[in-house]
């Protein structure tokens, strides 16, 4: 009857009600507030995500690897610069040991290779992928500063020389969805009078190419690297610009419709349009972490122990330990934005406390999510079910891995 259908639906609607009241209450969403100051949207976010991680998740095992120590060449890796998903579950893969991009089917199967060690038109020296325009691979030859358009059926498809107007050292963070690349981060040669004896903070900028090569936006001069000389008049090791350890170093990334920035000054990352216009400011409330000369032990011991020298042990520890170390930590580390537009930013690794979290952020600039990735893995692409990336083993063996990704509320 009506009086029956009407009953059910207060039963229904009084049950979500609860539901939704003991989610609420359990599991509180962080506070976050907008502001408009002269057109840019300031997106204040309080508070952590909720426990259980706003329903994000990241599959416990891999649901594909590619790799191998013995066997065929073409499941041997090394120095892997980009891993992206394609059309029907292929992946693309440049590996710069073999200077070459890899197409391989949605099993893992190898498929074919393109490109080979060279200065030819369909050759590379130093490709790094820099992103995916629908099923075209773009790698960017830092080498031969140009791009080439690599499609996993047709091969080469196109080349093109990227504008010095755009900048020297390509160092790519991106491609937008039309395929327009951001390039940043390398030192700003223009600020080389400003360098002093102590500590310095370089220079960088951030431009983006279009697909035939030309300037398409400039994105303004930017807060480089931080790093340390002891001695600018001598020709020994203290006369070279050094890194000191947990310094600033800026950090970009690009999703279809966005770049985004971030200085390491504050938990604060910039997001732009493709056309270079500023849009958001995302905020995040954290207290600083400050660095205590156990963590300046411990960060030297890991270089040490990364090096596996014997022989370079002592200089290495003399020579780190020279270093200054700043008062806190950075605010984090790694950005990386996925192919829904959200941001992904990841925890600072603090030397002996490392957890692999990553604060995820939406496309409006709010915290919804926060997930913690698997030990040796580093994520290239991220999509709507899966994370995909560069994992490595005890050896330092090279692998392809992807993940399963459940998305949140």
């Amino acid at each position: 009857s009506a009086a029956g259908a009407a009953d059910l639906r207060r039963i229904i609607l009084f049950s979500l009600v609860a539901i939704t009241t003991v989610n609420c209450t359990s599991n509180p969403s962080p506070e976050v507030s907008f502001t408009d100051s002269a057109g840019v949207i300031i997106v204040e976010n309080h508070g952590p995500v909720p426990e259980y991680g706003g329903g994000w998740a990241v599959s416990p095992e891999p649901k594909l690897v590619i790799g191998t120590i013995e066997g065929e060449p073409h499941y041997q890796f090394y120095g892997i610069s980009g891993v992206r998903r394609l059309s029907e579950g292929r992946i693309g893969v440049v590996n710069t040991g073999s200077q070459e991009v890899r197409i391989y089917g949605d099993h893992g199967e190898f498929l074919r290779t393109y490109g080979q060690r060279g200065g030819g038109p369909e050759e590379f020296e130093n490709p790094v992928l820099a992103g995916v325009v629908g099923d075209t691979i773009i790698v960017v030859d830092r080498a031969h500063h140009r791009l080439s358009f690599v499609h996993p059926d047709e091969g080469f498809v196109g080349i093109a020389r990227v504008s010095d107007e755009v900048g020297g050292f390509l160092n790519p963070s991106g491609a937008f969805a039309d395929g327009e690349t951001v390039y940043g981060g390398a030192f700003d040669m223009r600020k080389i009078g400003e360098m002093k004896n102590g500590m310095n903070r370089a220079g960088t900028f951030y431009r983006s190419s279009a697909l035939d090569g030309s300037l398409a936006a400039d994105f303004g001069d930017k807060p480089g690297a931080e790093f340390f000389i002891k001695d600018m008049e001598g020709s020994g090791q203290d006369s070279r610009p050094a890194v000191t350890p947990f310094a600033k170093v800026p950090e970009g990334t690009v999703s279809p419709h966005f770049f985004f920035f971030s200085s390491q000054d504050q938990y604060q990352i910039e997001a732009y349009d493709p056309s270079g216009k500023l849009l958001r400011l995302i905020r995040l409330s954290v207290d600083p972490i400050p660095v205590t000369p156990a963590d300046g032990e411990r960060h030297i011991e890991s270089v040490v122990e990364r090096v596996g020298s014997p022989d370079q042990a002592a200089a290495i520890r003399a020579q780190l330990g020279s270093l200054p170390l700043p008062e806190n930590f950075p605010p984090h580390v790694g950005l990386l934005a996925d192919r829904m537009d959200f941001l992904w930013v990841e925890d600072f690794q603090r030397p002996g406390h490392e957890n692999r979290s990553w604060n995820i952020f939406d496309p409006e600039g709010k915290l919804v999510g926060r997930v913690t990735l698997p030990e040796r893995f580093n994520p290239t692409d991220i999509g709507t079910d899966y994370i995909l990336g560069l994992g490595w083993d005890e050896m330092n063996v090279e692998y392809v891995r992807m993940y399963g990704l459940t998305r949140g509320d």
